[in-house]
């Protein structure tokens, strides 16, 4: 293997030796576009764990040739940009590799797992969901923060519970960029993959066709993301085969009985909350915030796009919870 300056540029048998070859016990999950795999790098003094990013041909999300190939040159335009290089929730990029037929990342990460993985599971408590909320939060106010003219703000638009994979302290890093645009890189709506407009279960229609470069498309994917988090509940692939409803439609309607169950009672019911009984049920669990977090998560989702807070305005919310 050789480095390009701090980059490493690695070839695919390196990436099968840093997972033993791609087994199923390094087998994380799947994203967007492939595959994410535990790994390591053995020195003949020390080691180094690694998360390894396999892109995959896929006709599910409307994969045209060279999509991955730019999807993988401007992940590293973006890993490698002083502006977001030392930002403590985004992946440290140590190499890829980019062959004919085979194209993967590696990051300096010891993954422990993804959310999408950790959602269902009771060992994951409030205050853990609460924290990779708050600290994914902050990433996303940062990165909308972020501009390099002629660009415009960088905005993320796939964000997805896969995309989000955690170390053993629970601090998420995002480790998915397939369809970022503004920043430091080509503005995706006029440049390649402009086709494939995000992942079932968290894109919001309404912005794309309205203002496709506005950041409230995050704003949407976060709202949903949360919803999760509070109610142990993902959109799964079984579920867009299907049909099923996007889990803030679920959240709506579960809203609207709620609504039409409070106007038919005389009787003071509690507070609208979508969070699982399960985590009320935890020692560090107010009920108060049980439903402040319900009430934000559902005005990210918000049909009316420019009425969504902002990242920063849900940054703050979150901050006043009492937990």
């Amino acid at each position: 293997m050789e480095a390009g300056g701090d980059i490493h540029h690695l070839l695919y048998n390196d990436l099968a030796r840093f997972t033993d070859n791609f087994s199923e016990s390094n087998y994380l999950c799947h994203f967007q576009f492939g595959k994410l795999y535990r790994g390591k790098i053995v020195h003949a003094e020390s080691t180094l764990f690694v998360m390894v990013k396999i892109w995959e041909d896929s006709q599910i999300y409307c994969y045209k040739p060279g999509d991955n190939e730019s999807r993988l040159m401007d992940e590293v335009i973006l890993l490698r940009n002083p502006m977001v290089i030392n930002h403590p929730n985004l992946v440290k990029l140590y190499g890829y590799c980019y062959e004919v037929g085979h194209l993967g990342v590696v990051y300096e990460f010891d993954p422990f797992d993804s959310v999408y993985n950790l959602i269902p599971k009771d060992d994951f408590t409030w205050v853990q969901r609460i924290r990779v909320s708050l600290r994914f939060a902050s990433l996303l106010a940062f990165l909308h923060a972020v501009k390099s003219p002629p660009y415009k703000r960088l905005i993320v638009r796939n964000l997805d519970c896969a995309h989000i994979v955690l170390d053993k302290d629970y601090n998420p890093k995002l480790c998915d960029f397939g369809l970022v645009t503004g920043g430091m890189v080509p503005d995706r709506t006029i440049y390649k993959c402009h086709h494939v407009i995000g992942c079932y279960g968290y894109l919001d229609l309404a912005t794309h066709y309205q203002d496709n470069t506005s950041e409230k498309q995050d704003v949407f994917a976060f709202g949903t993301i949360l919803l999760s988090l509070i109610s142990k509940r993902l959109y799964t692939e079984q579920d867009r085969q299907n049909l099923a409803p996007y889990v803030c439609q679920w959240a709506y309607g579960k809203f609207i009985e709620y609504e039409i169950d409070s106007s038919n009672t005389d009787s003071k019911k509690p507070k609208f909350s979508v969070v699982h009984p399960s985590l009320e049920a935890d020692p560090y669990f107010d009920p108060s915030d049980g439903h402040k977090i319900t009430a934000l998560a559902l005005e990210c989702v918000g049909d009316e796009f420019a009425m969504r807070p902002t990242m920063k305005q849900v940054l703050r919310s979150l901050l006043d919870l009492k937990v």
